[in-house]
């Protein structure tokens, strides 16, 4: 198979998944697209291209999800703008850093903040009502939470768009729903920023890159239509689930170098 053909797929399992669960895709891209195009026949794509297409994905994916779950009532402008740009400006940073950090440290990262959100999400979660108009985040504790998320998600490709979630709904008390379609607004922010980091430090395959990028059209879109037709619950135990495995083998490969 193709390394196109495998990277089309991967996007669109990717994008669906994103806008069901509100993860970017990255969680789910990351692991695909470095393992499976070696088991059915395609070359390897090495680490940094992954990451940069995982930014490509989140992209597109976040737009659409955004604008599907801002249509239902489920993403908080207020929150959106309170941790949008500062994301934006950690993940430029996060991402010009990346050029010259190694391939296992950058793995190593992704698996910690993408096991440590889905350790969160495991967590029982009190019912809240509130709607997005009236959610209220404290900004001391909202922007350092941002700056450092944003950092490390320019690093790795938003993979720690899932501990994002977590500390929405956990650390701001944020209702589950509402948290899945804020963050793919302030995914928003800090996917466009990583862009620019890792297009001026050549991380960027424009025919891989374009490839996802329409994937990301055609399923994004499909995946927040299902979401809001699954109880919250069910929507945080699968992503949580997802995270953990991805992060377990994530880290293995960081480790071993397999």
């Amino acid at each position: 198979m193709s390394g196109e053909a495998i990277t089309a797929i991967a996007g669109l399992v990717a994008s669906f998944l994103s806008g069901l669960l509100g993860i970017g895709g990255g969680l789910v891209l990351t692991p695909l697209l470095l393992y499976v195009p070696p088991v059915v026949g395609g070359a390897a794509i090495p680490v940094k291209i992954v990451t940069g297409l995982t930014i490509v994905q989140a992209i597109s994916g976040s737009v659409l999800g955004t604008l599907r779950h801002r249509a239902y009532g489920n993403v908080s402008p207020r929150l959106v703008w309170l941790m949008g740009p500062p994301i934006a400006i950690a993940s430029l940073v996060g991402a010009l850093v990346s050029r010259d950090t190694s391939d296992s440290v950058i793995l190593l990262v992704f698996a910690i903040l993408a096991f440590a959100g889905a350790v969160l999400l495991l967590l029982p979660v009190t019912p809240r009502d509130e709607s997005a108009a009236d959610i209220r985040a404290d900004p001391k504790v909202a922007i350092p939470i941002a700056l450092v998320l944003g950092f490390f998600g320019g690093m790795v490709g938003i993979g720690g768009i899932a501990f994002i979630i977590a500390v929405l709904i956990y650390f701001l008390h944020v209702p589950p729903r509402i948290a899945i379609g804020s963050s793919l607004g302030i995914g928003l922010f800090s996917a466009v920023a990583a862009l620019i980091g890792k297009a001026a430090t050549a991380q960027i395959d424009p025919p891989l890159a374009a490839i996802v990028f329409v994937a990301a059209l055609v399923a994004s879109p499909v995946g927040a239509a299902v979401s809001v037709r699954t109880q919250p619950r069910a929507l945080l135990a699968i992503l949580a689930v997802i995270v953990m495995f991805a992060a377990i083998r994530i880290a293995f490969t960081a480790v071993t170098g397999t």
